[in-house]
């Protein structure tokens, strides 16, 4: 399968990026968030987005430099071949394990809520074969699905969130600061890692329509992405209170708990049925990332190819975590704690070097800025 000429728009690349990173409000995020900071969990989404702002925002400026080029490209011309190579395998190997952990997760909440008698491996493997006949499809696929679903993803969202609301309690979010103003923001600068999707995101900067459209979808997504995140993490923390921190995945308790009316009980499946298809969207565009940075750094041009191996390979370092705790307590906070920072350092590294071989004076001089 060779790689498709077709590019997307931003509605597609927007609602790429909303399945993506909005979707950490349905999984272990606003748990794990809560343990940290306690009743003051909603602030952190606010403060990590300000905190990882400026680093995006130097990157854009940096991509913007050379037009049509993705991320692993700009890094090598910048740092040259063999730093630069380094660099970017250092990036692929980090998310690599983001993406095993993260369908492990996914993996625990089908089976611990779902299909309880269904062993983990099947449908681990389903998840898998799903996102990797997805992802070989190709972008424009992947963005046209993303379009058709997001709005009911989003909508289903709201929806839950609404009925949730009725066994909330207000006085929950107080006091206000949690364990303090000091501590939010340590937090809050730790936990960029929530918005280091946007960072990967360069890589499919070459196949939109524009430079302009990637730039006018990755900040309308960025805020919308904060704000629902933000939000979904208060209502969880209104209506669990202190037993939000034992609560793994609120999101899927909070639909076991809502009705519609008296006389539809029993409404998660409808919730479940979009956020599955939510959750294929997510990692089929996350395994085509992989394989398109696999590809750059061993230049492969069907990295397409890649993509059931890189399926298979992800499936099997999932799978290591014997229970599903031990993904949430031991090797995800590894994730977390070095992929935010070192993609917000590697952001600033690129626009400083730019700057310092005086790339953004020339490409002012040519009008390319």
């Amino acid at each position: 399968m060779k790689q498709q000429s077709a590019k997307i728009g931003v509605r597609e690349y927007v609602s790429i990026a909303v399945l993506m990173v909005g979707t950490k409000a349905t999984e272990d995020t606003p748990a794990n968030l809560y343990s940290q900071v306690q009743n003051a969990a909603w602030m952190i989404p606010l403060l990590s987005a300000g905190f990882f702002f400026i680093p995006l925002y130097l990157l854009i400026k940096t991509m913007s430099l050379y037009e049509g080029k993705d991320l692993f490209s700009v890094i090598k011309k910048i740092l040259g071949k063999y730093l630069g190579f380094m660099v970017c395998l250092v990036i692929f190997i980090i998310n690599s394990f983001a993406v095993s952990f993260d369908t492990r997760t996914y993996t625990n909440i089908i089976r611990s809520f779902y299909f309880t008698t269904t062993p983990t491996l099947i449908i681990y493997a389903i998840l898998m074969f799903i996102c990797a006949y997805g992802a070989k499809k190709g972008l424009q696929h992947i963005g046209s699905v993303s379009y058709l679903i997001v709005f009911y993803a989003v909508v289903s969202l709201y929806v839950a969130l609404w009925l949730g609301t009725k066994h909330a309690n207000i006085n929950s979010m107080f006091p206000l600061w949690g364990p303090g103003a000091f501590v939010l923001v340590k937090e809050g600068a730790q936990k960029v890692t929530i918005f280091a999707d946007f960072f990967l995101l360069t890589m499919v900067l070459p196949y939109l329509k524009s430079n302009k459209a990637f730039k006018k979808g990755t900040w309308f997504s960025y805020i919308y992405i904060c704000i629902q995140i933000s939000m979904s993490i208060l209502i969880f923390v209104c209506m669990f209170d202190e037993s939000l921190g034992g609560t793994a995945y609120p999101f899927h308790t909070l639909i076991r708990y809502i009705s519609l009316g008296h006389y539809i009980p029993n409404v998660e499946i409808i919730f479940f049925i979009i956020w599955i298809m939510a959750a294929f969207i997510r990692f089929t565009a996350f395994l085509y990332i992989n394989a398109l940075m696999f590809g750059n750094l061993f230049k492969i041009k069907d990295f397409e190819y890649l993509i059931p191996s890189l399926a298979t390979i992800y499936l099997m370092v999932g799978f290591i975590p014997e229970a599903p705790i031990n993904v949430s307590l031991q090797f995800k906070p590894i994730i977390w704690s070095t992929a935010g920072p070192m993609f917000a350092g590697i952001s600033i590294l690129l626009w400083l070097v730019a700057l310092i071989r005086g790339e953004f004076k020339h490409a002012k001089n040519k009008n390319i800025m």
